[in-house]
């Protein structure tokens, strides 16, 4: 598969809006695409665990993220186990304990792996019906967006007064 934001293969390439929300536009050079989804291709799988979308992120045309959703948490131990096996012990772990409304408690599990230049998170959690989600990211264009999107809030908020 070529990774550019032109793949006619990719069906939603947009840069107007990062959130779902209106006015939210960060910046022309971000464009985001989703690569594939469940419902197109049953055989969508990270390390053989089934997944619901991938997306993958350009920034001056050039890849800078991939996301992947989970299609169930069913296989989250097995994909754990595989990036242990490839890239290690994580070099960062986190759980945040909540609780809804009703009483229920959930934990929410982030795992991170670290080179010079890529970040890997696992984002997960024991609530039923969330979707694990695994981003690979590239550190020097994902600096650069986090810099040009801390300028347009800069710009932004002193435009609002």
């Amino acid at each position: 598969m070529e990774w550019t934001a032109n793949n006619p293969r990719f069906d939603k390439c947009d840069n107007s809006a990062l959130d779902d929300l209106s006015d939210s536009a960060l910046d022309p050079k971000l464009v985001y695409c989703v690569t594939r989804r469940w419902k197109e291709e049953q055989n969508f799988t990270y390390a053989t665990t089934p997944l619901l979308t991938e997306t993958a992120w350009f920034y001056k045309d050039s890849l800078y993220k991939v996301e992947m959703t989970l299609l169930t948490d069913a296989g989250i131990n097995g994909v754990i186990t595989r990036l242990k096996w490839k890239f290690g012990k994580p070099a960062g772990r986190e759980t945040t304990r909540t609780q809804n409304g009703f009483g229920a408690r959930f934990e929410h599990k982030r795992l991170t792996w670290k080179n010079r230049v890529s970040t890997l998170e696992l984002i997960y959690s024991s609530a039923s019906g969330d979707h694990p989600d695994l981003t690979f990211t590239l550190s020097p264009p994902n600096q650069d967006v986090i810099g040009r999107a801390k300028q347009t809030e800069r710009t932004k908020a002193s435009s609002d007064m």
